[in-house]
């Protein structure tokens, strides 16, 4: 790239969003480039904890999206937004990065659209099987999009022009993509239970009074590492103390990468981060879609990933019928030969390095010959 070494990038409102962010980071700054690090209030924390180096410069702006029949909340919108193109415009003058990548959230308008402004080349990137909205906006400023997903939803995808290059995800996960996946027969099935990066009501409820009432026999050969709220966790304790299951509870689960290695099954939301793990992981999902996600992005996901056979999709309908999820759950679970093929088709469809691709295109943007 050119002589000035700084990056911008940005991202927020979620995880999913801010995780490939950070390691696309980490990776410009293992090369010695500068980065700028645009996020919002609700990520800021979870960026500077994750990230630690003089050589990136994390920046809070202020922001949610629209909200629905809330004129007083969306005038504070505006003004937070017209607010971030002022800050934006100074940041791009001070800093003057050769090249921006955005990952999605309202927070990524005001800093691309500033970069169309100064003629700095823009790189998108989609981690959902669904355009989210900040990148339909800005899709027409970018020099060129990218997804996680081989191809976007029926409804995107003869619409945008878009490179298929897979999710920046952690080192220490993509490691465990070599390992061997196996389950003996005289061992536990270790089942970890997340729910996004606070939990999730389904999982403290739903999913755990249907394992608890598991019969003897197949509690007894189930292990659960469980993500649970805080307000939760005195329940769910005393459902599985009482159920006789063994089991761990985290209200936050420092080292996902520990926790993957050693699960065979993860139970689990159907973002677009959290599934970009599962496949490089190899391990095998039963995902529970957020049923309010926009344009119902997480259910397309799943569907997307059950297709490929690396995981199965538990419906609402499913959710709220206790004999009908208790059937549905212990199919899966103790069908050891069906936990072995899903890992091996979540492995065969990861992509690993896709971090290293960012940087590549970005190369070549800069260097014309994209």
């Amino acid at each position: 790239m050119k002589n000035n070494k700084n990056i911008l990038i940005v991202g927020g409102g979620t995880a999913g969003h801010v995780l490939p962010a950070i390691q696309l980071s980490k990776e410009f700054i293992k090369d010695n480039y500068n980065v700028i690090f645009i996020t919002d209030s609700r990520m800021f924390d979870f960026v500077k904890k994750n990230i630690n180096s003089k050589n990136i410069n994390v920046l809070c702006f202020k922001g949610k999206g629209f909200y629905k029949g809330s004129i007083f909340k969306n005038i504070k919108f505006i003004y937070s937004l017209a607010y971030a193109f002022i800050q934006s415009f100074n940041y791009i003058i001070k800093y003057r990065p050769i090249i921006s990548y955005g990952f999605g959230g309202v927070i990524t308008i005001s800093p691309i659209i500033v970069s169309k402004f100064f003629k700095i080349p823009i790189i998108l990137h989609e981690g959902n099987i669904v355009l989210g909205k900040a990148n339909k906006l800005l899709y027409k400023y970018a020099n060129i999009l990218t997804t996680f997903f081989p191809t976007l939803d029926n409804n995107s995808r003869n619409l945008y022009n878009y490179k298929f290059l897979g999710m920046p995800v952690r080192k220490e996960i993509e490691s465990i993509h070599k390992k061997k996946y196996q389950i003996k027969n005289d061992k536990l099935i270790n089942i970890l239970i997340t729910g996004g990066s606070l939990g999730a009501e389904v999982m403290a409820t739903n999913i755990a009074r249907a394992l608890s009432c598991f019969p003897e026999e197949f509690k007894n050969k189930i292990s659960i590492l469980q993500q649970v709220r805080e307000e939760n966790y005195l329940y769910l304790k005393q459902l599985y103390d009482h159920s006789l299951i063994n089991y761990k509870l985290e209200t936050y689960i420092k080292n996902m990468s520990e926790s993957l290695n050693w699960c065979h099954l993860i139970i689990c939301r159907s973002g677009a981060g959290t599934i970009a793990e599962n496949l490089i992981a190899g391990r095998p999902s039963i995902m529970i879609p957020l049923p309010n996600s926009s344009d119902n992005h997480q259910m397309k996901n799943a569907l997307m990933i059950e297709k490929l056979g690396a995981g199965h999709v538990i419906r609402n309908n499913d959710i709220n019928d206790q004999n009908k999820l208790i059937l549905k759950l212990k199919s899966i679970i103790f069908n050891l030969e069906g936990l072995c093929m899903m890992s091996k088709s979540a492995k065969n469809n990861a992509i690993l390095g896709a971090e290293k691709q960012l940087i590549n295109l970005g190369k070549e943007i800069l260097n014309g010959k994209n």
